[in-house]
């Protein structure tokens, strides 16, 4: 009987932990960056591959980050700065600290804040003139960094529902879109390029070349980006020997998905999700009617809406929670006796409408591709949703970006890991097949990243053979001022923390905590306080009833 019960919880715990894991990781990247991919890479084959290839090097590479969680496990925050801390030193997780709270959860908050402002033009069909539209970027923009910082702090519990609520709609439309793009290339494929290649706006067929393999790096990372997280699991599992097979078989499982859904979306359309529900609604014909196509535009992007809409409620958490736990690690500056979560909230709130008004300004003054600032011509019917992201481009390539640089931190990570092995640093229970793990995982995130980064530098590089395009017009000589200028302030604002370390320093040093009684997640106080006044309650109703 008691073999029974253990062997049923063991089964439990596996399956949470496996949904977990999934509802972690899968979800914006895919809506958000497969599209991006294939303009990057040119060829279906190849972003189908690199989906695979980058997901199991994180498969391999979670063996490793559960040797790093392990340290954790009884005391601290599972967090990429805080590991960073116990394996490096804590200057360096400081830097890491501030890099997320100036530049990682920023440019995640933005993609998502300006590609809501977007779909919500697309679907009512307004299209403004370039000045009213680079006005509602900025103005709308900052109302919603503002929104959700308040209904974070001041209303936990309904922004804690809504998120549940969400993790289940955007499963929806992914579903609907995995099975409809092999129906639909099964019905049309001999009007469908399917994974052939794509003609460009001239409607010419041009073979990629060997940049086109690296091309799409930055965009799939984005997709995988949290999945170390998920070594965090083992740290309130009741059943520890259950936590590498539930994190594997769900990494294995989002890496065979994204996979077949990224083939799925090639066969039955452009590559992005939108254009396989507008097929579906339009009743699976790729050339539907004005007047189904305009009812199958409004129903996908009103859907995109609210899924980005939500997605910057479930960001702004994130970094709230982030920042104030890295303080509360010490390794972020906030004034003393006013560390809360309130004061989190707003200071990133703060941080990332910057962050965002500057990426959105610049987007929308300079010219890059078709978009030639104030002075761009509105398109005609039909072609204005790359009119309509115009002013979010360089916030587009900023989240892909961001992305590579925290790669490039875990690959240190990692390559620190290694070393305890030898040093003892960290006292931490060995875990089978590290060494493997970790080596893969540092040589190929080292090589992607770095491969990734080259690209959005200078992304001439990816030009067809015989194209010569002008880095100074490209966007890529812009992006590169923003990315060093970016790189500078987050440096300037390390040294300002480190000089305000000295001036208030903490009054046991720098190890342990500072509160370990600090509500550093708002959603869990919530939730511990709203099952606390259950049951308050029903303790009342059984005296009443006595």
């Amino acid at each position: 009987m008691f073999k029974k019960k253990d062997k049923s919880s063991k089964i439990y715990e596996f399956w949470y932990l496996f949904l977990l894991i999934v509802g972690i990781c899968i979800g914006s990247g895919i809506y958000v960056k497969n599209q991006e991919l294939i303009n990057q890479t040119k060829s279906p084959w190849i972003a189908t591959v690199l989906w695979l290839v980058i997901g199991m090097v994180c498969v391999i590479s979670i063996v490793a980050f559960m040797e790093i969680a392990k340290s954790t496990e009884k005391q601290g925050n599972g967090t990429v700065s805080n590991w960073c801390k116990l394996f490096i030193n804590r200057k360096f997780a400081s830097f890491v600290s501030i890099l997320y709270t100036t530049i990682y959860m920023p440019a995640y908050q933005s993609i998502f804040v300006s590609l809501t402002i977007a779909y919500f033009f697309v679907f009512t069909g307004v299209t403004p003139n370039p000045a009213t539209l680079l006005s509602t970027y900025i103005i709308v923009g900052l109302f919603l960094f503002v929104l959700f910082a308040f209904v974070n702090v001041y209303s936990a519990n309904a922004s804690r529902k809504i998120q549940f609520l969400t993790m289940f709609i955007k499963f929806i439309p992914l579903i609907v879109a995995f099975f409809a793009g092999f129906i639909i290339y099964a019905i049309n494929h001999k009007t469908m390029h399917g994974m052939g290649l794509r003609p460009n706006d001239k409607n010419e067929i041009i073979s990629p070349i060997f940049m086109n393999y690296l091309g799409g790096m930055g965009a799939i990372l984005f997709s995988f980006d949290g999945y170390i997280f998920t070594a965090n699991t083992q740290k309130s599992a009741k059943n520890k020997k259950v936590v590498p097979l539930a994190i594997i078989a769900g990494l294995i499982f989002i890496t065979l998905f994204y996979v077949l859904m990224a083939f799925s979306l090639f066969l039955g359309g452009d590559g992005s999700v939108q254009s396989v529900l507008k097929t579906v609604f339009a009743g699976f014909n790729t050339n539907p009617s004005p007047k189904a196509e305009k009812a199958a535009n409004t129903v996908v992007y009103l859907i995109m809406f609210f899924i980005c809409l939500f997605n910057i409620n479930m960001f702004t958490h994130f970094g709230t929670s982030n920042l104030l736990s890295d303080h509360n690690m010490k390794l972020v500056y906030l004034k003393q006796g006013k560390a809360s979560f309130k004061t989190a909230a707003f200071t990133q709130a703060a941080i990332s409408g910057t962050f965002y008004v500057v990426l959105i300004l610049i987007g929308g003054l300079s010219v890059h591709g078709k978009w030639n600032g104030i002075s761009t011509v509105a398109p005609d019917a039909g072609k204005e949703a790359e009119y309509l992201t115009g002013p979010m481009f360089y916030v587009g390539i900023m989240s892909s970006v961001c992305v590579v640089l925290i790669f490039i931190v875990i690959s240190i990570l990692m390559i620190a890991a290694m070393n305890n092995r030898r040093t003892q640093k960290v006292k931490v229970d060995k875990v089978k097949f590290f060494w493997p793990a970790a080596i893969i995982g540092t040589v190929f995130f080292l090589f992607f990243t770095i491969c990734g980064l080259i690209v959005f530098l200078a992304p001439q590089l990816l030009d067809p053979v015989g194209q010569k395009t002008k880095w100074t017009e490209n966007g890529g000589m812009m992006f590169t001022i923003i990315f060093i200028v970016t790189l500078a302030a987050t440096f300037v604002v390390w040294l300002l923390q480190e000089r305000m370390f000295k001036k208030y320093p903490f009054e046991n040093g720098f190890d342990g905590e500072i509160d370990k009684d600090m509500k550093v997640n708002n959603w869990m106080a919530a939730k511990e306080a709203q099952e606390l006044k259950e049951l308050k309650n029903e303790s009342k109703t059984k005296i009443k009833s006595a």
